[in-house]
């Protein structure tokens, strides 16, 4: 099983977390270096991390990218929501899910 802690709301926001990216649909092979050359493109990536299995090492099917911006990762949502990688569809959305990346 997976833990995933959420860092809350206004503060959250207020602090600039608003730059975090969820992406799902990941396929299992995919890695942290494979998104931040995906995302690389819409702007600067701060950090990358996809969620893996504790036995397997396996992705999960999700991660999350920490954007330079706001304004990147909107960007990035904007272009990327529903786009084939690796065979999958992505789904993506602005999160407040920061305590991963911390």
């Amino acid at each position: 099983h997976l833990t995933v802690v959420v860092c809350g709301g206004r503060a959250a926001a207020a602090a600039g977390v608003r730059r975090i990216v969820y992406v799902g649909g990941l396929e299992e092979a995919t890695s942290d270096c494979q998104l931040r050359d995906l995302f690389g493109t819409y702007g600067a990536v701060v950090r990358v991390h996809v969620i893996r299995h504790k036995h397997s090492g396996k992705s999960a099917g999700y991660g999350f990218v920490e954007m330079g911006s706001g304004e990147q990762a909107r960007h990035a949502v904007s272009s990327l929501e529903g786009a084939l990688f690796a065979g999958n569809c992505l789904r993506l959305y602005i999160t407040t899910y920061v305590s991963i990346l911390a």
